[in-house]
């Protein structure tokens, strides 16, 4: 091929259900939308295919939810269907780590663990640094704190059109989450999450790299830019907040599957 286009990040979510209930959720848990119209592994996949007959590439590819550890069996068909696309140099799988157990039969398919630490304390996350060790060597494990807070995602705020222009010229977010979801391409997350699949870009094999390239680079700001809450430079909300003590009750959960999971990897090596 003679043209290739090259997309740093880009993400893909699997469902939109989660273990956790956080309140001012960035994914907008439990209204996320769902992120297929129809079965989302093949929904993907054929974007992806679509992306990638067109001469897109992508260094690094994220699977979503809700959280995707959620049903092991669905994230183990995505990982391994999206591994055979070709399109990415690195697979990476982000979740709360709360569900390990979803997280086995994928690990043999990805490069990269991203855990989004959530309020629990540092025995899981020495369990998970133990069991990546004996299970999946070859995987990087990356833990992602949310100290400073989130940004306010849900916020109805609406800024003229010099300031909107002014966001998206800066933006990181169309940097760093380019999105597939229900057959089009997304410049950002927050476009997607809030369905507003009138500003995406319908990928269908007529899809070339110029229309790929025309809509990532468009030098305008979408609708969506002048509601854009985390460029605004709002107040910081507190992250991973939950309703009740459900993240101390899967993380107990967590701990004792993967002390099984040590031991038995550990007696396997002895």
């Amino acid at each position: 091929m003679d043209q290739l286009y090259e997309i740093k990040e880009l993400e893909v979510s699997i469902t939109s259900s989660c273990t956790l209930a956080c309140a001012n959720c960035g994914f907008l848990v439990p209204n996320q939308p769902a992120p297929a119209m129809g079965e989302p592994v093949a929904e993907i996949t054929a974007a992806l295919d679509v992306l990638y007959q067109a001469g897109v590439r992508v260094g690094s590819l994220a699977i979503l939810g809700g959280e995707p550890t959620i049903d092991g069996r669905l994230l183990q068909r995505a990982s391994s269907a999206i591994a055979t696309t070709r399109i990415a140099k690195r697979l990476e799988v982000v979740s709360n780590g709360l569900t390990p157990r979803g997280l086995k039969a994928s690990l043999q398919y990805i490069d990269r663990l991203s855990i989004s630490v959530y309020g629990f304390g540092q025995a899981l996350l020495d369990r998970y640094r133990t069991w990546m060790n004996l299970a999946a060597p070859h995987v990087e494990l990356a833990l992602r704190a949310s100290d400073d807070g989130w940004d306010p995602w849900a916020d109805e705020r609406t800024v003229d059109d010099a300031q909107a222009q002014a966001m998206f010229d800066s933006c990181w977010y169309r940097r760093h989450c380019t999105t597939v979801e229900r057959g089009r391409l997304f410049m950002c997350s927050r476009i997607a999450k809030f369905s507003r699949d009138e500003e995406g870009l319908p990928l269908s094999p007529a899809t070339t790299l110029d229309d790929v390239r025309a809509y990532l680079e468009q030098p305008v700001f979408l609708p969506s830019c002048a509601t854009c809450t985390p460029m605004m430079g709002l107040e910081l909300v507190p992250a991973g907040v939950q309703p009740d003590d459900r993240i101390a009750r899967l993380e107990a959960r967590a701990i004792d599957w993967l002390d099984c999971e040590i031991s038995h990897a550990t007696a396997r090596i002895l």
